[in-house]
């Protein structure tokens, strides 16, 4: 019976019994007979054969639930019986998108490897869908995430602070006098000073004479800056577009236009002017996911700590 479910967990991971095949080295009449002497056992249908790609029944959901909490009860009892024998020690594999593990892990995980420098840790880069789709098949034992899906219930959001999106403009293409009397420094931005109440804000209309590098459909700061400008009817004088955050934000160091930005993006260095706008999308929550059947391990604890740590020393812990 171990065997065949087995099979059942290789089909619903590859989406087809021939792939199920490959993966197990085995051929393709052997894993739906397994999948049949299942189906037996049970009484009911596993797999909806009539939909393509492969989906699962209702019941077919239910023993899915039951064989990875099987599987994540082995692998937590191997992980324990290792670390009394000494053979290994914990680690930590870390799902998050490509933005925040260039700027806002690395500063983390050196506080964390300082602390436990046994523990072995793996950054998984990846965009929303596939950061929960990689939880959810334990690929990752916690993720960062500024999505709040209400909608899935399969996982637990743990709020850690809050994101404020800025907009950083080269120095040189900033003409008006108002704008430069309110433009705020790097220097501003790490002492927190644009989360201050006091703190002017600006429409994004005054910028109209500004060159801007936008972002391309599908990314975050798309949605987000999208949400900017049409909330004031503003179109950007586009120069460049970018997929990657990253070279909107060197782009603008170059000069080629204004870019709006994470507040966790800025870093020492710049020379640019940065600016609160005026918008009600100027802020966004970021929280750590977990599967919804687990307790938090040591590792994961610990990183989430150090994590809030470094928010509240840039001031933006516990604004969720």
């Amino acid at each position: 019976m171990e065997r065949d479910l087995e099979s059942v967990y290789a089909v619903y991971r590859t989406g087809s019994f021939s792939k199920a095949a490959k993966y197990l080295f085995a051929s393709q009449p052997a894993v739906s007979m397994a999948i049949q002497r299942v189906e037996e056992n049970l009484g009911y249908s596993v797999f909806d054969r009539g939909t393509h790609p492969l989906r699962l029944t209702e019941e077919g959901e239910i023993l899915i639930r039951h064989l990875e909490r099987i599987r994540e009860s082995e692998r937590n009892l191997r992980a324990e019986l290792d670390r009394k024998a000494g053979l290994k020690g914990d680690s930590l594999r870390l799902g998050c998108s490509p933005l925040k593990s260039a700027y806002l892990i690395p500063e983390v995980i050196s506080r964390f490897r300082q602390m436990e420098p046994d523990t072995e840790i793996t950054v998984v880069s990846s965009f929303r869908q596939g950061m929960l789709r990689d939880l959810k098949e334990h690929r990752t034992d916690l993720a960062i995430n500024t999505f709040l899906d209400t909608d899935r219930m399969d996982f637990t959001y743990i709020p850690v602070c809050e994101l404020r999106y800025l907009l950083e403009v080269p120095e040189n293409l900033v003409s008006d006098k108002r704008l430069r009397e309110v433009a705020m420094s790097v220097e501003d931005i790490l002492s927190g000073k644009h989360l201050q109440q006091n703190c002017p804000r600006v429409p994004v209309s005054l910028f109209r004479e500004v060159p801007f590098v936008v972002y391309s459909e599908g990314t975050e700061l798309y949605e987000q800056s999208r949400k900017i400008f049409s909330e004031s009817d503003f179109r950007p004088d586009t120069k460049v577009t970018v997929s990657s955050p990253v070279m909107a934000n060197e782009l603008a160091r170059k000069g080629v236009g204004a870019a709006l930005v994470g507040d966790y993006m800025v870093t020492e260095g710049s020379s640019l002017l940065y600016y609160n706008l005026r918008t009600r999308w100027e802020r966004r929550a970021f929280y750590f996911v977990l599967r919804k059947d687990e307790q938090l391990q040591p590792p994961q604890k610990r990183f989430i700590e150090l994590c809030r740590d470094y928010m509240r020393e840039r001031g933006l812990e516990g604004k969720t």
